[in-house]
């Protein structure tokens, strides 16, 4: 080979090394370009879940707002039932026919249905046991089953659940076992 032709082929495996090398820079920031955009993928969905569950507890927050709202608003009309239904328990046999009681029976109706429709639920009293969650004990019934109602004083209601007034209720306190006493001798 004459002298002419190798500087050629220095050329040749000059270039070759600069492509390979080229090859492995591109690859090299390829992976780096793929690691980048799997991070900002996996923060975009951080993110997005993130905002969806913002999302839901301001909605959740809002219905809270509203059902506390609602709950001022039905305890300040539950006295007003109370009263209804003691006017009812107390009105004389000749007048129940008439018919403007009718009406009123009506009203109270209507007012109930409305209650109902809002979430507003009747505590169950009469012959439940005694659950200090939901009654509250005003007196105690000697002779009659322990723990269990006997009777109700004022009516209690839950709210979608929860509390919103306890019934007000007598309880059987159990048959009082006598003590016999021994005196000394």
């Amino acid at each position: 080979m004459s002298e002419e032709e190798r500087p050629e082929e220095a050329n040749e495996v000059a270039e070759g090394e600069v492509l390979t090398g080229d090859i492995e820079t591109l690859r090299q920031a390829l992976v780096e370009e793929g690691t980048k955009t799997e991070r900002y993928l996996a923060n975009w969905q951080r993110a997005q879940a993130d905002f969806m569950n913002y999302k839901k507890r301001v909605e959740q927050e809002k219905n809270e707002v509203t059902d506390f709202a609602n709950a001022a608003l039905i305890l300040n009309l539950l006295p007003v039932v109370d009263d209804l239904e003691r006017a009812f328990a107390s009105l004389p046999s000749k007048l129940q026919t008439l018919s403007w009681v009718d009406g009123i029976r009506l009203i109270y109706r209507k007012l109930q249905a409305i209650l109902e429709t809002h979430g507003v639920v009747e505590i169950k009293t009469k012959g439940e046991n005694f659950d200090p969650k939901f009654h509250e004990a005003a007196m105690y019934e000697d002779g009659a089953e322990e723990g269990v109602i006997m009777d109700e004083l004022q009516k209690g209601y839950k709210l979608k659940g929860r509390l919103l007034r306890p019934a007000v209720v007598v309880v059987g306190k159990g048959k009082e076992e006598e003590q016999i006493k021994t005196e000394p001798s």
